[in-house]
């Protein structure tokens, strides 16, 4: 898959380059809220509506548009099986985080 992703030339690579980009951006923002405040501000998970109200509405909108950047990115190359395809991938990387014992 990765090969696929990295080097298929019927991806539509603006769609998947910003698909990449609103996924950094979501990234950097699951760890400001999971590393960052806990840990160097001492704001536990009841305390981000009080310290950062929008950072969690934000992260929902940018992983619901990400979602649908990707699978329109990846359509022309898996066709029907793109959300089926990208779906248990995003589960099996949500599920792996388990296996990270500091979150």
């Amino acid at each position: 898959m990765p090969k696929v992703l990295l080097s298929d030339e019927n991806i539509i690579r603006p769609l998947f380059n910003a698909a990449i980009m609103l996924f950094s951006i979501n990234t950097v923002l699951m760890f400001y809220l999971a590393i960052y405040l806990p840990r160097f501000r001492g704001i536990d998970s009841s305390g981000y509506d009080a310290y950062c109200p929008r950072v969690v509405p934000t992260m929902t909108l940018l992983g619901v548009v990400c979602a649908f950047l990707l699978v329109r990115s990846t359509w022309p190359v898996w066709g029907f099986l793109s959300p089926l395809i990208l779906g248990i991938v995003s589960l099996g990387g949500l599920f792996a985080l388990h296996f990270v014992p500091w979150l």
